[in-house]
């Protein structure tokens, strides 16, 4: 025997007892020593191919992966036919992201051994990091054959199958892996994904919490909290921070967090939110037609309009962009661009709903009736709105109710039911045997109003009616064109006891008038903010002498009054034990007795108008007016607009100088 075939037999057995002190330790996690012996083995025999493999390893188990693929390689290149060096080579390879290469090492593991469970499992990983779910699905389902207690296939199986949009099918998997290891993040993030998919928002994000919980760094959980706390109108903010802090480069997720923020009504965070998307991908026509949108809000008209242009040079028939930018003309003044901006995104997107809202509005405030109510037909889906009521029985059109019964519901807030109230005088002479459902709180005042009518609060599945109708569609059908019908002063009907016990109230205030003010709401936005004002911008009228200001603020604003009553000097009269939210009949009787109700566009306005109470109402010309002068809901409400370009405020001094004339006789 030559001297270096002993050599060689020598250095091979040297590395082959190296390696087998090594594998022990490494067995019991004494990685540091085992390395040491398996680096000395290959300085024996440097093509070692378990020396190699098992450092490979280690290097994997400490995350060095570049250094584990280099080790396994050349492991395999010294030996072809061991199943578990290709398996081990797939592995480092697709922790790597070089997921092709990946799908080849695992193949040839299962070529060399099968069943082969983790290879298969590995192959599923590598293949769905390509984009192929299907074959992703088959291999881990060829894992779980060969070993059915899998965790982590299952799981993988979950996941991929959720991807491919069969959650349902998903969800048994994924519970099943997580209740052998509950330890599975990706698992139980899938598990998380998949009930949102399936409309459970309440324990899929309860799984995606307990996720964060575990890997505070796990984005894709982060980010799908945030979008489901989005969809349902809970705080998004937290969770899209978290995630845009580990993926701060995502425009798509900051032109999101842009609109949680603006729901919120942060416009200016909103406003840097949709800019730094823009900065991030230029192109992004949404951020761009975002970003318009709020620089309308924030009074940045021309700018506004300017970036929707853009985000339509971006996007050529974009309707959103241009239903933003209509809305910017039609605050610029340009009504008529505006009104072609609205038809433009309704060829584009015929079920772009805000524009044909927004187009609806125009066309009432201008008076076009036939046009606007049509049009106003899509104000449940156009997201300004409370949704449509659902009912099983169809919608009147109009057609002849003979051997049929109809259904009036009350839709919106209260003074949106007041106002399309005036109209039910009307529907009620015309089909005496209809069935109204109004707001709980007004039932009684419904009933002494409509003697005769079934008034009741409002029924999930009405069993006694044939057809239905919302009260804002009423218009369409009965006010279609000017002049409208002039409903009767003071349909609605106070209680007379109520309305006795209330004068005697009043009456102990002493001479003078009684005015009743309103002068902001509970929900001011930036955009309906414009509409409302400080209680101190009323010192012009409530310095008049010989005045009693009551408040019909039905939010209370106990400490505003209180804090201009004391610097003042004034008494703004309330009662304690008036409930204005909750008890609609004593503030009817309350309003009764007024002798002048000046207020914003609120409900308290409504209401007393309803009741026949004169009601001069501060503000801009609006869609409510129909194109006149007044409002013809009311026969007993005045409008006062302010001058100019100026704020609400500023009809103050005016609506003043009027009370003091009407108090003075000379009005």
């Amino acid at each position: 025997m030559s001297n270096k075939r002993k050599s060689g037999n020598s250095a091979a057995a040297t590395a082959a007892a190296l390696v087998g002190q090594a594998v022990p330790l490494h067995q019991a996690g004494r990685l540091a020593d085992a390395e040491a012996l398996y680096r000395q083995a290959i300085a024996a025999q440097p093509r070692h191919p378990d020396a190699l493999h098992l450092l490979g390893m280690i290097a994997c188990q400490t995350g060095r992966l570049k250094e584990a693929a280099d080790l396994i390689g050349q492991a395999v290149a010294a030996k072809r036919d061991v199943p578990d060096y290709h398996a081990n080579l797939a592995y480092s390879l697709q922790a790597l992201g070089r997921s092709a290469e990946a799908e080849r090492a695992a193949r040839n593991a299962l070529r060399l051994r099968n069943p082969f469970p983790e290879a298969a499992n590995t192959l599923g990983n590598a293949l769905n990091a390509q984009g192929k779910a299907e074959e992703a699905a088959t291999a881990y389902r060829a894992a779980l054959r060969a070993r059915p207690d899998y965790a982590e296939a299952e799981g993988n199986l979950g996941s991929v199958l959720r991807s491919l949009g069969r959650s349902a099918e998903a969800e048994p998997l994924l519970r099943h892996a997580l209740a052998t290891n509950p330890t599975l993040t990706e698992a139980r993030a899938a598990l998380g994904l998949a009930l949102l998919d399936l409309g459970r928002a309440e324990e899929g994000e309860a799984a995606l919490r307990a996720v964060l919980a575990r890997r505070p760094d796990h984005a894709p959980a982060a980010l799908a909290l945030a979008g489901s706390l989005q969809r349902h109108s809970e705080n998004a903010e937290p969770a899209y921070r978290r995630y845009l802090a580990l993926e701060p480069a995502d425009a798509e997720a900051w032109n999101a967090f842009g609109l949680a923020l603006q729901s919120t009504d942060r416009i200016d965070a909103a406003a840097e939110a949709f800019a730094r998307a823009l900065r991030l991908d230029p192109t992004m026509a949404e951020a761009m037609t975002n970003l318009g949108t709020v620089r309308r809000l924030q009074g940045r008209t021309g700018e506004s309009a300017d970036l929707q242009r853009s985000a339509l040079g971006l996007r050529s028939g974009y309707a959103a962009a241009h239903t933003n930018l209509a809305l910017a003309l039609q605050d610029l003044g340009d009504e008529d661009g505006a009104e072609q901006e609205f038809t433009r995104a309704l060829d584009a997107d015929p079920a772009q709903a805000l524009a044909r809202f927004n187009r609806a509005i125009l066309r009432l405030r201008q008076g076009r009736l036939a046009e606007g109510w049509e049009d106003y037909a899509a104000r449940f889906d156009s997201g300004r709105l409370r949704p449509k009521r659902p009912l099983d029985i169809p919608e009147w059109e109009g057609d002849d109710l003979a051997g049929r019964r109809l259904l009036l519901w009350a839709e919106q807030g209260l003074g949106d039911e007041l106002m399309f109230g005036a109209l039910l005088p009307q529907a009620i002479a015309r089909y005496p045997d209809l069935i109204v459902e109004c707001e709980p709180r007004l039932i009684s005042l419904f009933q002494r109003s409509f003697p005769g009518t079934t008034i009741r609060a409002p029924t999930r599945r009405p069993t006694d009616a044939d057809c239905h109708l919302p009260f804002g569609s009423l218009p369409r059908l009965m006010w279609r064109t000017a002049p409208v019908p002039t409903p009767p002063a003071g349909w609605l009907k106070p209680d007379p006891e109520r309305v006795a016990a209330w004068r005697q109230r009043l009456d102990a205030l002493g001479p003078g008038l009684a005015v009743g003010i309103a002068w902001t709401s509970k929900r001011i936005t930036t955009e309906r903010r414009q509409s409302y004002t400080e209680l101190e911008d009323w010192l012009p009228l409530l310095r008049l002498p010989g005045l009693h200001p009551i408040s019909l603020q039905y939010d209370g604003r106990e400490e505003e009054i209180a804090a201009v009553e004391d610097r003042f000097g004034l008494r703004i009269h309330r009662w304690p034990d008036l409930d204005q939210i909750g008890d609609l009949e004593n503030t009817a009787a309350l309003m009764a007795n007024l002798d002048l109700a000046v207020t914003v566009a609120s409900s308290a306005g409504e209401m007393a108008a309803a009741l026949g109470v004169p009601v001069w109402r501060l503000g801009r010309r609006d869609w409510t007016q129909l194109g006149t002068a007044v409002r013809p809901w009311f026969p007993t409400m005045r409008c006062i607009h302010p001058q100019g370009g100026t704020g609400i405020a500023e009809a103050i001094p005016q609506a003043a100088q009027l009370v003091a004339r009407l108090s003075a006789g000379a009005l």
